[in-house]
């Protein structure tokens, strides 16, 4: 059976149990086709024939102090063009992410977005299946807790 679709608004907090974040602020990008977070130092690896990938994390915003290193599994290899018009391939993971009460599964591409305001976006392959947009309002879902987070 198909999940209700929640409310969002133009930014909200979010968890990503399986890389210890246990709250990031991820913009709401209706122009993004995929959701990226924020990674640098992106390193693939090979691990039983399966290429993965170890990157580094800052996933407070403006706070290069906190990195937080994670490993993931690749799903794909991609061709993704930034908001500035350039082209660049990027590696792309499968993550739990919860936003208030409720979890989802989605695909992440990795980028380095330091320049950017926020760490993370959600894209409309993840906004499509899941999520119903006032743009008039932020923070629509609760605010998250370390409770909350379980991976």
């Amino acid at each position: 059976m198909k999940k209700p679709k929640i409310l969002v608004g133009w930014k909200e907090h979010c968890a990503l149990p399986e890389f210890n974040i246990s709250r990031i602020v991820a913009k709401v990008d209706t122009g993004a086709d995929t959701s990226c977070i924020h990674a640098v130092e992106i390193e693939p690896f090979l691990y039983h024939g399966h290429v993965h990938v170890r990157f580094v994390t800052h996933p407070v915003q403006f706070d290069e102090s906190t990195p937080l290193a994670c490993t993931a599994p690749t799903i794909d290899y991609r061709i993704v063009r930034s908001s500035n018009g350039q082209h660049e391939r990027r590696y792309v993971i499968e993550t739990k992410i919860i936003l208030g009460p409720h979890d989802f599964v989605t695909e992440l591409t990795l980028t380095d977005r330091s320049e950017l305001n926020f760490r993370m976006l959600l894209g409309k392959e993840f906004l499509s299946k899941s999520c119903l947009i006032d743009v008039g309002k932020k923070f629509c879902q609760d605010k998250l807790s370390a409770n909350t987070v379980k991976p």
